[in-house]
């Protein structure tokens, strides 16, 4: 499958989304209003729901729980002056981004990488992991930034960081594939 061009404007667009998703409503939020509840609320009987709105379900059949996760790895430095970057999301999709072809859609993951990448976000405990582990005395290094659910860790790798070394890797292979 041919690789797509793609400029900033989808990518950030799906980032807004995603963020106003994670949201929830305002009514929700009011002292008065229903209690929150993680994804959309659910219209009454009398709201009309949207074309192939289901119950619980998303028109995806997917449960807020099973909502595709999203991560970044970006991968700069060296004496080259590298820069590129991978953003993979548990759906498949993927776009990737070179400073020789900039932003670009890549082909999808597929089922075993999903779950793979899947797998390997539930494990990491970003919360638990160093905002950074860079050696400042090192030269020439590439250094990682891995950003998931408004989380950023930024290592060289001179740090071992558990399985979020194991997910870089992974996120690494993915990328080079697809370059």
């Amino acid at each position: 499958m041919p690789y797509r061009m793609r400029g900033r404007g989808p990518a950030l667009l799906a980032a807004t989304c995603l963020l106003l998703a994670a949201c929830g409503s305002v009514e929700a939020s009011q002292p008065d209003g229903p209690p929150p509840s993680p994804g959309r609320t659910q219209p009454s009987a009398e709201e009309p729901r949207e074309p192939g709105e289901q119950g619980e379900q998303g028109g995806d059949g997917a449960t807020p729980s099973e909502r595709p996760e999203t991560v970044r790895l970006t991968v700069t430095g060296g004496i080259a002056g590298v820069r590129r970057s991978i953003l993979a999301s548990t759906d498949g999709t993927v776009e990737i981004s070179d400073r020789r072809d900039g932003v670009r859609e890549a082909d999808p993951l597929s089922g075993a990488d999903r779950d793979r990448l899947r797998t390997l976000l539930e494990k990491v405990d970003f919360a638990a992991l160093p905002p950074r582990s860079v050696d400042e005395g090192a030269r020439d290094m590439f250094v990682y930034t891995l950003e998931h659910d408004g989380r950023a860790v930024v290592t060289d790798r001179s740090v071992p960081l558990g399985e979020a070394d194991d997910l870089i890797g992974q996120l690494e292979r993915f990328l080079e594939e697809r370059l």
